[in-house]
């Protein structure tokens, strides 16, 4: 998809331009008479702090909305939106002509758009204008569009390698995305619609035999994140076209309980047998479905970013036999709600802190050995919050004896250093999983300082 869809809209000119038309709104919004001046502005700024600082109480001191604090900035930036809003009727009042006092709502409106951008940009949530309206810059087909075109039916018998993989002629240049619904006939799990890629390489005839990448989303959020903002269709596409159209099968499905109050956080609890659909439920349908991972599970991995992070470690952890292989982006040490550990334990374990080790990542690592598990967990280098708890399961995970490597990520708690640790090491990624030669190890990274990784 092309066209204006496409426009980078948290990077590039874009932000820069929405930027100064939003200095110039405020500057016009704040001019004016002596009383304007001198009266409704200090006051509709006023107001608009104490606005920005009732959201930030009622958010992160009240609900907890987001998991984690965020920036301050943010919070300035959602002021500048609402000083938009409040200058508008001081603004009018003053103005003579009808048309200028018309004219001041669409002015607002642009700094308030300055506002969204600012926030975006932090996040780069919404990369793309048509990312604002759903549009993930890839074709999306449902599974029964796929398979009334798609007349392939061979299959390579063993896993396929670089070495032994010869593209046949009719493998497309892109790989394809999928909505489905993955069902739970085991765990029983409420889930939400999922989004399957699978690369040009399985489009082909034959087909290659792939391996399965499991990417679980974060809170807030949803099964289309990983497409929207980590562009992760994109990026395969990219990888692929250098590798001869090989590129791992890449499975999103839905880890939030389709927006439940209490998220099921990857664990078997009272609110939902969340690991066993995403260890059995999930891998039996890409099985059955797509034919791929069938052989071993060297040929899975799984990863995520935040919530989906602390899952991935969870799973791994809990779950060696079935994902020995994981990415750990920007995850928390152990499994959280908004509403506190007190109220998980109630919730999800009847209130035994005993039941809810049995499952905790750090918990289980002090009890099990991993000889045959390795892991990249990469750690934001401005996440203030996330950063060391990052730490932590990286110095468990080592002396579990796991082959577990930190790496230090730009940015803060945003798609920068989510995207970075797939992105970083779909080499060392694709070599775990039996598709490219090598040794496995990790690629270099810049490394958080040792007092920082509590050594």
């Amino acid at each position: 998809m092309t066209g204006l869809n496409m426009l980078p809209i948290a990077t590039g000119p874009v932000p820069w331009v929405v930027g100064l038309l939003g200095l110039t709104a405020l500057v016009w919004l704040a001019f004016g008479n002596r009383r304007h001046l001198t009266h409704w502005v200090p006051a509709a700024v006023g107001i608009a702090l104490l606005l920005a600082g009732v959201v930030w109480f009622l958010s992160e001191r009240v609900w907890n909305l987001w998991g984690s604090p965020l920036p301050k900035r943010i919070y300035l930036f959602a002021a500048l939106g609402f000083l938009a809003v409040l200058l508008i009727v001081p603004k009018m009042l003053q103005l003579r002509r009808l048309t200028a006092k018309i004219a001041t709502i669409p002015v607002a409106a642009v700094l308030v758009l300055a506002s969204a951008s600012l926030i975006n940009q932090e996040f780069e949530y919404y990369p793309t204008f048509g990312s604002i309206f759903g549009d993930t810059g890839v074709k999306i087909e449902s599974l029964q569009q796929f398979r009334a075109h798609d007349r392939n039916t061979a299959m390579q018998p063993t896993a396929t390698t670089m070495a032994d993989w010869k593209p046949p002629a009719n493998m497309p240049a892109e790989g394809q995305v999928l909505q489905v619904a993955i069902p739970a006939p085991i765990s029983h799990q409420i889930s939400s619609s999922a989004y399957v890629y699978l690369p040009p390489a399985y489009l082909g005839s034959p087909r290659a035999n792939l391996p399965v990448l499991v990417l679980i989303h974060g809170v807030p959020g949803g099964t289309l994140d990983w497409l929207r903002g980590g562009m992760i269709a994109q990026f395969m596409n990219g990888y692929a076209q250098a590798h001869n159209g090989l590129a791992p099968v890449v499975v999103m499905p839905d880890a939030s309980g389709r927006w439940a109050k209490y998220p099921p956080v990857c664990v078997n609890s009272k609110q939902g047998q969340s690991a066993t659909y995403l260890t059995k439920d999930v891998p039996n349908w890409v099985k059955e479905t797509f034919g791929a991972g069938t052989l071993s599970a060297r040929q899975w991995a799984i990863g995520g970013f935040s919530y989906g992070g602390t899952c991935a470690m969870q799973l791994a952890t809990n779950y060696p036999d079935v994902y020995p292989t994981f990415i750990d982006s920007s995850g928390e040490n152990e499994p959280t709600i908004s509403q506190g550990h007190e109220v998980l334990l109630r919730q999800y374990f009847g209130g035994s802190q005993a039941a809810f080790a049995r499952q905790n990542a750090m918990d289980v690592l002090k009890k099990r050995r991993y000889p045959g598990s390795a892991g990249i967990v990469t750690v934001g280098q401005a996440d203030s919050f996330y950063r060391p708890q990052g730490l932590q399961v990286f110095q468990a995970m080592k002396q579990a004896g796991i082959d577990v490597t930190l790496q230090e990520a730009p940015g803060g708690h945003a798609w920068p250093a989510w995207k970075y640790g797939v992105e970083n090491n779909m080499d060392w990624l694709m070599t775990r999983l039996g598709v490219l030669p090598g040794s496995g190890r990790a690629p270099a990274n810049p490394a958080p300082t040792s007092d920082a990784a509590g050594s």
